[in-house]
């Protein structure tokens, strides 16, 4: 059976009750957020909890009711804004159709025009291909909503009415019933009409049977039933939609203030001094390539100070390598709080000076077993009880600092893949030579395929 590798998450601004979402590939370690609106560093530090990074950013439309963060996650992460053809935003940007189709990782992302509320509306289908190549969500941003549609009195412009929603609520309720709903507002917002529900999410097949609005027969009585209760106009309609779109300057302050990166010569310098330089980027991301001597502790607000603890020596002075220099700085800080000084932190481009580890599969692992190598499993000890390499070494990864390992070379192994990349860059700095890390993959995949034993 294949397995899941989708992260999702939902994610409130409670003060205009409006929900974005971050949607993550572990295998690939890639990430898309839907309708950013909370601070960048929110959806860029969560990623890296995660182990993803953004590489995606998605409008449903040009959002009415508050200033996108999208823009701001693209200058500190590099990713790429992906919006409606249709809204005509004047900055770049990837514009994208009707059935355009993007992949996050293993993700797929499709779009489906719902234009009523705006315009350029897009929905997104969401498919895990790893379970099913089918939609397993859909975003619908203002389009439909829990218990409720979106208004279409917000802008007058051609692709807005009812005649429009309705259409654009045929292609929704087109979908399987089983297609989970997530929308970008929940009951408070005015973007929709009074009975949107509290409940962040709902389906296709719960929306089509007791959606109020989804129960008209037809367009004339649609429109009949969303004309006939009207809200209050909002002032602000016209200015945060213009902004987004970025004919309208944004505020000064939108981008923030983040302390200037080192320089790769600055990093290695210090490393001439005695600084450990810390690489907190994903193991996916590590395995890309890093610089000499890094050791690999992923950004996570629970491990990462334990393993500091295990792997650095106490009061150690530290540099720190991050994809963003955002996820640098909440580094940082969990470094400080462990009692070690940081001394700078950089996101400058890997382009040279590059090292790599031996990634090899679990064909090879048992290639290697049979010859004699000298295999150190990090797993913990639970793990081990499942079933591990005849004569392999059980070392966890928070134990190696205090465990006697052979003067030879080294074959790590976990579960994934990820704390043996972690465990290889620690023993390579430490001095030892490391002969070969299985990643992707790690013993379950291996049990299923060769004999273990149980210890």
């Amino acid at each position: 059976m294949k397995g899941t590798i989708v992260i999702f998450r939902q994610l409130f601004n409670e003060p205009i009750a409006a929900a974005s979402y971050l949607i993550g590939c572990i295998a690939k370690g890639e990430a898309a957020i839907v309708d950013p609106g909370l601070p960048a560093e929110h959806y860029i530090t969560l990623a890296a909890e995660k182990g993803l990074r953004i590489t995606a950013i998605f409008e449903t439309h040009m959002h009415a009711d508050y200033y996108s963060t999208g823009r701001a996650i693209q200058a500190l992460t590099g990713a790429k804004i992906y919006a409606p053809r249709l809204a005509d935003i004047q900055f770049p940007h990837q514009p994208i159709d009707d059935g355009s189709v993007v992949n996050v990782g293993n993700i797929v992302i499709r779009a489906l025009h719902t234009p009523g509320h705006t315009p350029e509306h897009m929905s997104y289908l969401i498919s895990d291909t790893a379970r099913e190549a089918t939609p397993w969500f859909v975003c619908t941003g203002d389009s439909l909503f829990v218990g409720d549609v979106g208004r279409v009195d917000l802008v007058n412009l051609p692709g807005t009415g009812t005649d429009v929603q309705y259409a654009s609520m045929q292609k929704l309720l087109a979908l399987p019933d089983y297609v989970e709903v997530y929308p970008a507002h929940i009951g408070g917002s005015a973007c929709g009409g009074r009975a949107m529900s509290g409940k962040g999410s709902s389906t296709i097949g719960f929306e089509r049977r007791f959606n109020w609005a989804l129960q008209a027969p037809d367009a004339a009585t649609f429109s009949a039933w969303l004309t006939q209760d009207v809200r209050e106009a909002v002032d602000s309609i016209l200015m945060h939609r213009n902004t987004n779109r970025g004919e309208v300057s944004l505020p000064a302050d939108y981008y923030g203030s983040h302390a200037a990166a080192a320089t790769l010569a600055q990093i290695r310098a210090a490393q001439q001094f005695g600084a450990v330089l810390i690489d907190v980027r994903t193991p996916v991301a590590f395995q890309t390539g890093f610089l000499a001597a890094a050791i690999n502790i992923p950004y996570s607000a629970d491990t990462m100070k334990p393993r500091l603890a295990h792997m650095v020596s106490p009061g150690q002075t530290l540099l720190i390598y991050a994809d963003t220099l955002v996820t640098g700085a909440a580094a940082k800080l969990l470094a400080e709080e462990a009692g070690y000084t940081v001394v700078a932190i950089t996101n400058a481009p890997l382009t040279e000076g590059l090292q790599f580890l031996p990634a090899v599969t679990i064909d090879i692992l048992r290639d290697k077993a049979e010859s004699g190598a000298v295999i150190i499993d990090v797993r913990e000890g639970y793990e081990h009880a499942k079933g591990t390499i005849p004569g392999a070494m059980l070392v966890p990864l928070l134990q190696l600092a205090t465990t006697t390992l052979p003067d030879a070379p080294l074959v790590l192994v976990c579960e994934s893949g990820q704390r043996a990349t972690i465990a290889a860059s620690y023993l390579l700095h430490a001095g030892k030579t490391i002969e070969a890390v299985v990643y992707p993959g790690g013993m379950s995949d291996y049990n299923a395929k060769y004999p273990a034993v149980l210890v």
